[in-house]
């Protein structure tokens, strides 16, 4: 079910999370896990536009290449890798663990085996932060491993085992991004961002207790896991599981927190692109509340989409997002 507001008579509808915007440093070989060894598509090569450059605050001498990858003809959930050219970088979590806290901590991806996918990673230099797990998740439950890889990324490779999910055969990941992790430091103050302030939907709100030493998903140390409480806060824009994303809190861990290293053109999980239907009514009602807005909404250029309508904004927790309407 599509959200749709009406603010002082303007219509608005939040859609979906078109992409997630990842900072590369080599580009062939990152296009080549995702394309050639998870069979997902190249739907598109591009140059980056100047004016997509000026609004992320970039110098005149930077430039961009880009190819955009989406799960066969899935809409929504695809993955824009960046290889910026002519500008020092950062990473954006180096050396992360799951309860570090700024940016974005990971991405979810289905698998049709997870087991599997863990050795075939590794076998490609990605490491593990635990063994393959099943993991009980709310109303769900799954193998789940998180992996780290390029850039110094984390990709949750998933298996959903209740309720059965069937995928498509024929394919190492056969999913768009579905969901994603960040990692705040306040949850109550992040749910008033989300839900209260910028209109999104919440799907489920659960928390994750370990009351033994045990391994765990996540990599922490098993003679400390009874004192940590994950709690977890799923949000989507249209109210649907299309594409999702959750807030953890890690109660009773403290991490490094890389909020400001979240901007482009530094190298990881970089930003969100979202889809809003009258982008415009979307805006002022935000400014109607009184939100700091990161970049004012203008007239930018990002291929496939043409020229666009966006704004950009950051979470409490320095998560970069971009609001747009498209022409199609």
């Amino acid at each position: 079910m599509l959200t749709i507001f009406c603010i002082f008579g303007s219509m608005f509808k939040l859609k979906t999370i078109l992409e997630v915007v990842y900072s590369v440093g080599d580009l062939a070989k990152v296009q080549h896990f995702f394309c050639n060894y998870g069979g997902l598509t190249t739907a598109g090569k591009y140059k980056t536009d100047r004016s997509v450059l000026d609004f992320w605050n970039l110098d005149e001498s930077a430039e961009g290449n880009e190819v955009l990858i989406q799960f066969d003809t899935h809409p929504s959930g695809k993955i824009r890798l960046v290889k910026y050219n002519n500008i020092d970088q950062e990473y954006i979590r180096s050396s992360q663990n799951p309860w570090d806290t700024g940016g974005i901590m990971d991405i979810n991806l289905r698998v049709p085996e997870v087991a599997q996918t863990f050795n075939e990673l590794r076998d490609l230099g990605w490491h593990g932060l635990s063994d393959p797990l099943l993991q009980k998740m709310g109303p769900f439950e799954l193998y789940d491993i998180l992996m780290k890889g390029y850039d110094d990324i984390i990709i949750a490779f998933t298996h959903r085992v209740q309720p059965p999910l069937e995928l498509p055969e024929g394919y190492k990941i056969p999913s768009h991004v579905y969901n994603s992790s960040l990692t705040v430091r306040d949850l109550q103050l992040t749910k008033e961002f989300y839900a209260d302030t910028l209109g999104f939907s919440i799907l489920n709100e659960y928390e994750v207790n370990k009351d033994e030493p045990i391994e765990n998903m996540f990599g922490i140390p098993m003679n400390m896991i009874e004192d940590v409480t994950c709690k977890a806060t799923i949000f989507s824009l249209d109210g649907t599981r299309d594409v999702m994303f959750q807030a953890c809190e890690f109660e009773g861990l403290e991490g490094k927190d890389f909020s400001d290293l979240a901007i482009p053109p530094n190298r990881g999980l970089l930003l969100y692109r979202c889809e809003v239907e009258n982008v415009h009514n979307y805006y002022n009602s935000l400014i109607g509340k009184g939100l700091n807005i990161h970049q004012p909404l203008q007239e930018i250029n990002i291929e496939p989409y043409g020229k666009v309508n966006c704004f950009a904004l950051k979470s409490p927790d320095g998560v970069w997002w971009e609001f747009l309407e498209t022409n199609t």
